[in-house]
């Protein structure tokens, strides 16, 4: 496998092939995020970990406890897409937190560890481009991780839904009641939305890790650490000021006011989900000046990257 992807890297195709066989940008980069996928393969064994542990919680759940209809009744219970959000909360909550750490792990380690091991004179033997390697760990990071790890979320709030209908039918908890599948496709796209705003507007923590892990020569996670709190420390001591840990805050934060601004949301009660994506405010998100600033930041610190690999071989 991994003489067919070096030759799949190199612009070769897979040794069967004819010989001049050519890939493309596309091709390149499809092969480059599979050896991503197979050098650090905690981005994908993570998540599902802990899919096959909620997944085991929910059956052993479902058999311990019981619910009755009385649990489920009055006139505020709540509706079956409202039962849909709790579920699919449950399920993408955990694999988000799990998902995050591990990403961010990875790319302060991922372009660090190929100079720690010398896999990059290996990799700088082939015609491959700094941009496009580069790239592509970008892409794992904000593109293959969130999407795969939305579709897991997707899987598993079905199965949990699946599980409840399987344990009404026997009794042993009370049907949902008010499911439509109208109302759940378009919670399902109002969800996706969401992610790739996220994906957006945290691009800059991604362009940051990436430039730290081009730069380090040694222990990326403490170099990634430093500059924010001695910024902090800094400031707070000389200017008694604390514009760098509200502008830490705001990056964290700051999107999500912007997008779910028109959401009315009562104590105790969910929102219809189904008329989410009639709620959400995306044409504020998506022309938020701050948004495009942050991705031109991002777009500057990847740049960096790119050239600090292209002159950097070892620690």
């Amino acid at each position: 496998m991994n003489s067919n992807l070096a030759a799949a890297a190199a612009g070769e195709g897979p040794r069967e092939a004819a010989p001049g066989a050519r890939i493309g940008t596309a091709g390149t980069l499809l092969v480059l995020i599979r050896r991503e996928l197979w050098e650090h393969r905690a981005l994908w064994i993570a998540p599902l970990v802990v899919a096959a542990l909620m997944v085991c919680g929910a059956v052993v759940a479902s058999l311990k406890y019981h619910l009755t209809h009385a649990d489920m009744s009055g006139d505020d219970r709540p509706g079956g897409m409202a039962m849909f959000a709790v579920m699919q909360g449950a399920a993408s909550t955990p694999l988000s937190v799990v998902s995050l750490i591990v990403v961010a792990f990875y790319l302060l380690d991922c372009l660090y560890a190929e100079r720690k091991d010398r896999s990059i004179l290996f990799w700088k033997s082939l015609p491959v481009s700094d941009d496009k390697t580069v790239l592509s760990k970008l892409l794992v990071a904000l593109a293959v991780v969130p999407l795969g790890v939305f579709a897991l979320g997707l899987l598993l709030s079905l199965l949990f839904t699946i599980l409840w209908e399987v344990n009404a039918a026997l009794g042993r908890v009370p049907p949902i009641p008010g499911w439509d599948m109208l109302g759940w496709l378009k919670a399902e796209i109002a969800l996706f939305v969401c992610l790739i705003v996220g994906v957006l507007w945290y691009a800059p923590y991604a362009g940051y890790l990436l430039l730290v892990s081009a730069w380090a020569r040694r222990t990326p996670f403490l170099w990634a650490i430093l500059p924010p709190v001695v910024a902090q420390i800094v400031e707070h001591f000389t200017f008694d000021t604390h514009y760098v840990r509200d502008l830490l805050i705001y990056r964290t934060y700051g999107i999500w006011p912007t997008l779910f601004g028109h959401m009315d949301v009562g104590r105790g009660r969910a929102f219809a989900l189904g008329s989410a994506l009639e709620r959400l405010n995306l044409g504020a998100a998506l022309t938020d000046l701050n948004l495009w600033i942050g991705l031109a930041v991002a777009a500057a610190m990847v740049f960096g990257a790119i050239r600090l690999r292209r002159y950097r071989d070892d620690t």
